[in-house]
């Protein structure tokens, strides 16, 4: 989060009003700058704070936001659903299914008593 919120102040002159970037090019630098920040470590983040996965996901929709340059009247909702980008919470939580899965075939203790511990 600390490192996140900087990288959209440096991208900022590059997804203002009157830079001529496209609104896709502006979610392709979220997606690849911003969001590998957010991402790291996300098993840990199911097992986080709800103020904490808020904090992210107004962070996310706050990038999301400046990339498509959105009037103040049109909803989060509304833009993740058009740039088909789900919401922090919701992409976390496919990442954990992803990483969780992976790690059902494995016979370690360790990694077995870490999966029941964030379920």
């Amino acid at each position: 989060m600390k490192e996140a919120a900087p990288r959209l102040g440096a991208l900022g002159p590059l997804l203002n009003r009157r830079s001529g970037f496209s609104i896709r090019n502006g979610v392709l630098l979220y997606k690849q700058h911003i969001r590998p920040m957010m991402d790291y470590a996300c098993p840990v983040w199911m097992s986080a704070a709800l103020s904490h996965i808020k904090r992210l996901r107004v962070l996310q929709s706050k990038c999301l936001r400046i990339a498509t340059i959105a009037p103040y009247h049109i909803g989060n909702r509304q833009i993740h659903d058009s740039l088909g980008v789900p919401y922090f919470s919701d992409h976390i939580r496919s990442l954990y299914k992803r990483i969780a899965s992976k790690l059902a075939d494995v016979r370690n203790p360790f990694f077995e008593q870490f999966g029941r511990h964030l379920r």
